[in-house]
């Protein structure tokens, strides 16, 4: 009799670890993305040591490893602002429906890849639309498009948020903003794509110079020894490489449909390998190169997700 109920007691724990480590395995943060519709994008970047490619939208982040998308099951937030580095992102933006958060986030950060989040500053305050971090250095800034704690325009922190500095922007003659980007190490360089062209400064700043014609640049990234931008000039469109240290600019191949009417609103390259290049259209179309342009794969089509 004791045997036998030994036996039952054995099965029915069995049947709990079974339990528990299947509802476990069903609840992965980050599950497969099938036949879904990425939009509302608001910031891609390489994020940790694996160097994965990640997305920021309107209700959460989509990672592409493997030659497939995932997204989260979970933190669903809308991420504005967003910056992958080498240890953690950094966003601002809004908390999803339901949520006990407050609204709006704030400067957030989160080193498991929006498992958990750390709140750094101005958060219930502050939502930040325009954000740069440096991969390395973790350098930040940010762009205040309203009066509150802090004043209107560009500031800095070079510790994660902890201290403001406000920068001058002297000599940029724009009123719309593309993005924010700055040097991967070096924490004074920082970039701004405008409607009015790209202007950089190396000064945290204080002091900006045109660097292209006064035509629209959508976006820009930060390397080492180079940023690479996108501008619409006389209605054509290019992707420009421009070498910080012998100043010289050039020409990358565009992916098919991109346009225009569907310019590049994000890019970024891998940090391990700077010809790899993701690209986001207007369109919500991503596109891929691992050869610096010279060829480009489609990853998604105006938002559809086409897992293989």
């Amino acid at each position: 009799m004791k045997k036998m109920k030994l036996i039952i007691l054995m099965s029915l724990i069995s049947i709990l670890v079974i339990g528990c480590s299947s509802k476990g395995q069903n609840d992965e943060y980050f599950i497969e993305a099938k036949n879904e519709t990425i939009n509302h994008i608001h910031g891609i970047g390489y994020l940790g040591d694996k160097k994965e490619l990640f997305l920021a939208t309107h209700h959460g982040l989509f990672r592409f490893t493997e030659e497939k998308w995932y997204k989260t099951s979970r933190n669903n937030h809308d991420y504005m602002g967003f910056q992958a580095t080498d240890e953690q992102f950094f966003s601002s933006g809004h908390p999803e429906l339901g949520s006990d958060l407050k609204n709006p986030l704030g400067l957030i950060k989160s080193k498991d890849k929006g498992n958990s989040m750390e709140k750094l500053a101005f958060y219930g305050e502050i939502d930040f639309h325009y954000l740069a971090a440096g991969y390395k250095s973790h350098t930040l800034y940010v762009f205040n498009e309203q009066e509150n704690s802090l004043k209107i325009g560009l500031h800095y922190s070079i510790d994660e948020g902890q201290t403001w500095e406000t920068a001058s922007m002297k000599g940029i003659s724009a009123n719309s903003i593309g993005n924010i980007a700055t040097h991967p190490t070096v924490s004074e360089n920082v970039a701004i794509s405008t409607n009015k062209g790209l202007f950089i400064s190396s000064d945290f700043g204080n002091e900006f110079k045109l660097l292209t014609s006064s035509n629209p640049v959508t976006t820009v990234e930060y390397q080492e020894d180079s940023l690479i931008y996108f501008i619409l000039e006389n209605n054509e469109t290019k992707l420009l490489t421009y070498n910080l240290k012998n100043e010289t600019t050039d020409e990358l191949s565009l992916p098919e449909g991109v346009s225009s009417k569907n310019p590049i609103m994000f890019i970024a390259t891998n940090p391990e390998n700077r010809t790899e290049i993701t690209a986001v259209s207007l369109n919500n179309d991503i596109f891929q190169s691992h050869d610096n342009g010279a060829s480009w794969k489609l990853l998604v089509e105006e938002g559809n997700v086409m897992n293989e």
